[in-house]
């Protein structure tokens, strides 16, 4: 292997262990309280909606 590979992969195993990780621990410590998944499934769904009608108005507009 290359010196510019194994610096790349070093870089890697960097961002799981010290971001990718703890930023999943977090989220699903947070989900795991029943409020703030409910906050967060409302909150979801607006933007649902949201993109939903921004598509439709696209499709009328297009028409």
């Amino acid at each position: 292997m290359k010196r510019k590979n194994i610096d790349t992969m070093r870089e890697v195993r960097l961002w799981i262990g010290q971001i990718v990780v703890p930023a999943i621990t977090v989220v699903g410590s947070a989900l795991a309280i029943p409020e703030v998944r409910s906050a967060v499934a409302a909150k979801a769904n607006d933007w649902k909606q949201s993109i939903e009608q921004k598509i439709k108005r696209k499709e009328n507009e297009a028409q």
